[in-house]
């Protein structure tokens, strides 16, 4: 039997293929055409009553166009991670064979180790309030970089002119 070390829980069995399909306008069904996945399994897995191999959530995930992780995450809590808030109709990019969102983070995280330390001493230490309270702050600070500044954005109604060169 295998040890764990204690800081590394177990992925989470919660699949969310139902919506998944949802989002892709696709039905089981056709992941089971696709795929030659008996439509039975698909049914159980989304069930939870069938423990998937990894080959299984790979091949599921490639018909999706999606990566592998992204399964246990709810489309809509993805697409708010990968898009800006404001855009009307936000995409998901393309199949990646590594996790788009995971890249970014591995990429900035270079530039500013400290954030990523602080953070994921917060994270790990558990308390639900100091969650909490740096989930408001980010989302506070997210919104102030998305408000886009233009110089004439202050003037009132009707006072419109375009800056001068």
């Amino acid at each position: 039997m295998l040890k764990t070390v204690g800081y590394d829980p177990p992925m989470s069995r919660e699949l969310y293929l139902q919506q998944w399909c949802q989002y892709r306008h696709v039905s089981l069904a056709h992941i089971s055409n696709q795929t030659g996945i008996e439509l039975t399994s698909l049914e159980s897995l989304h069930n939870g009553s069938l423990d998937p191999s990894l080959s299984l959530l790979e091949t599921i995930a490639k018909e999706l166009a999606i990566p592998t992780s992204w399964l246990h995450h709810d489309p809509h809590v993805i697409q708010r991670l990968w898009n800006d808030a404001d855009e009307d109709e936000p995409e998901l990019p393309e199949h990646h064979d590594i996790d788009p969102i995971f890249e970014r983070m591995i990429q900035v995280r270079h530039e500013h180790p400290e954030l990523f330390v602080l953070l994921t001493n917060l994270v790990h230490h558990g308390d639900p309030k100091l969650i909490r309270a740096a989930h408001v702050n980010l989302q506070s600070l997210s919104k102030q970089i998305r408000a886009t500044t233009l110089p004439w954005g202050s003037r009132p109604p009707g006072h419109f002119e375009p800056p001068s060169d």
